[in-house]
């Protein structure tokens, strides 16, 4: 973490110079700090002295200007939550840094809103586990916008099914999705990350996934917030 009298690269500066952002308090991690730091220094703006290495991988003005915005935004909620920011559990720490690292890295306009409602939604979060931080930071980090959009709306489901469904089948409780459909690859998606796995050994639940039990906690990052 940056104190109010080094730098981003660690150089001691003088007291008088404009106390770190929010953003820049929570930032504590090497990958992150040294990103921002470039970003910053790249676009002139009240950011600059956030971020320093990632003028390779952000080539593109329009992902400049995405990602800018996204930061300013993120700024703001951190400095409207300022009180939160001091008592910050270092799971939400882990989980807010996290999030705005992915973000550097993401083009996905969908997946940078979902990545920004992980930052404020995580201020919320204060029963969060150690070992639940290191997965849902993985889980956010690799899902996919598709991804997320298809947990939101479909949780209420009790299974996901990749065949069709039986006559005996609850249409209220499984979710019936072609293999060959867009929805199919999303599944697989899903399977890949551990948010989804088989629903049980038997030859009926062949086909069939339930949810994993940490879904629940990553729909409360993902999902957007109440007023």
């Amino acid at each position: 973490m940056v104190s109010d009298h080094l730098s981003v690269s660690g150089t001691a500066t003088s007291s008088h110079l404009t106390p770190p952002s929010a953003l820049e308090r929570v930032s504590g991690h090497t990958g992150t700090g040294a990103a921002l730091t470039l970003l910053g220094a790249l676009s002139g703006n009240p950011l600059a002295v956030l971020l320093p290495v990632l003028s390779n991988s952000l080539a593109s003005a329009r992902q400049r200007k995405r990602v800018e915005e996204a930061l300013r935004q993120i700024d703001t909620t951190l400095n409207e939550h300022s009180d939160v920011l001091h008592n910050l559990s270092d799971s939400q720490y882990k989980l807010v840094n996290e999030a705005i690292l992915a973000l550097l890295h993401t083009t996905s306009l969908e997946k940078i809103q979902y990545l920004r409602r992980a930052v404020r939604n995580s201020l919320a979060l204060a029963d969060v586990l150690p070992q639940e931080a290191v997965i849902l930071s993985r889980v956010i980090r690799d899902i996919s916008a598709d991804e997320a959009s298809f947990l939101i709306n479909n949780f209420h489901f009790e299974r996901v099914q990749l065949w069709p469904l039986s006559p005996k089948d609850d249409k209220d409780k499984v979710l019936a999705v072609s293999p060959e459909s867009p929805d199919g690859l999303v599944v697989s998606g899903l399977v890949s990350l551990g948010l989804l796995s088989g629903a049980g050994p038997i030859i009926e639940d062949m086909g069939r996934y339930t949810y994993s039990s940490i879904i629940a906690k990553l729909l409360v990052l993902l999902r957007e917030p109440r007023p």
